[in-house]
């Protein structure tokens, strides 16, 4: 990743997209760069929580570990999020997940003592910050809503479809793995398979491994919307 114009890419930043590239700037310069490989740890469930993450490149699974040892995905963090942010307010000690990159990935670690200092000084900053967190909110609360209220069917079109305007392409490549996906969506691997095996013989889309292409993005939209196929 090029690291030319660091504040810019700050201001891709879904948390800081509101602020001032004076206050970008600043944080850009006390925070810290770190580029991961695929598949490495960022942090793990009761480690020490020093400060939170922003996604500059690639993906990030955060994900909880059930009894048996079974992951339980809890969200997939893209570029320009946000990864414990909460530390910053809920006072954790302690990070409450594992987070761990899907590919390569860079992501700038920004320190929680020195972005609330900044926030003391400026209560403009504050209340942009604040602002960006509201929104956030509202994205979960949409979220559990879908996943709760949405058949599965519907989950997964929305998830393609959103795929494809990140991409800007109606040919992509799925960001993480398979069984993942399903865990993320709340279903099992094979009501997935059989769901993607559904969209292919309708002629929705076509898929190759892992490779995309949105044959029919209107009846897949319906899909998403709750009409069946």
């Amino acid at each position: 990743m090029s690291v030319k114009s660091p504040c810019l890419s700050l201001q891709k930043s879904f948390l800081f997209c509101r602020l001032d590239p004076a206050y970008l700037c600043a944080i850009r310069n006390f925070s810290l760069l770190k580029s991961y490989d695929s598949r490495r740890t960022v942090f793990q469930e009761g480690e020490r929580a020093s400060g939170f993450f922003i996604v500059l490149r690639g993906s990030v699974k955060v994900f909880k570990l059930s009894p048996s040892g079974e992951e339980r995905i809890l969200h997939i963090i893209s570029e320009g999020g946000t990864l414990a942010e909460a530390v910053l307010f809920a006072g954790l000690e302690k990070y409450p997940a594992f987070a761990q990159t899907l590919g390569p990935a860079d992501l700038l670690f920004v320190p929680r003592r020195d972005f609330l200092d900044l926030m003391k000084r400026d209560f403009s900053l504050t209340l942009s910050i604040l602002a960006s967190l509201s929104e956030k909110l509202r994205f979960f609360n949409t979220l559990v809503e879908e996943l709760s209220l949405k058949s599965a069917g519907a989950r997964v079109a929305k998830y393609i479809l959103d795929a494809a305007v990140s991409s800007r392409s109606d040919s992509f490549e799925l960001a993480i793995r398979k069984n993942e996906l399903a865990r993320a969506l709340g279903i099992a691997p094979e009501t997935l398979s059989r769901i993607f095996r559904k969209f292919a013989r309708k002629n929705v889309l076509r898929l190759h491994k892992k490779m995309v292409q949105l044959l029919d993005r209107v009846r897949l939209e319906r899909v998403s919307s709750g009409e069946s196929l």
